[in-house]
């Protein structure tokens, strides 16, 4: 068994100091993330091979895809398939938290 807490994960914040996100746990196949964005700031367009599913658990979020832009809001759940083009923002007007799961780990983020 492993665990971890928010003091103890892997801690990354955005050069722009806007964004921040801890690398709570990785396993074999999946890795779990928090995310925080704080209002205005953005995660850019971007793929990755990995499968997401996303939590909000604080806050709104908006997603952009090739299907159009969404408003998430507080206890909501969504998912992107591995390659599929997308954007998150947060609108305000408070912090956005999102929890991610990865399937497989993010190799590229643990390289950081």
């Amino acid at each position: 068994m492993k665990f971890t807490t928010k003091e103890t994960a892997l801690y990354q914040e955005s050069e722009t100091k806007d964004r921040r996100r801890w690398i709570l746990i990785v396993g074999e196949k999946l890795m779990l993330m928090m995310v925080e964005l704080d209002p205005g700031a953005n995660v850019p367009w971007h793929t990755h091979i990995h499968e997401q599913i996303s939590y909000v658990l604080k806050g709104r979020a908006e997603v952009k895809t090739a299907d159009g832009i969404y408003v998430f809001n507080e206890g909501t759940a969504y998912s992107f398939r591995s390659n599929e083009p997308h954007e998150t923002r947060n609108p305000g007007p408070d912090k956005l938290v999102v929890i991610e799961v990865f399937s497989p780990p993010r190799e590229d983020l643990l390289k950081k």
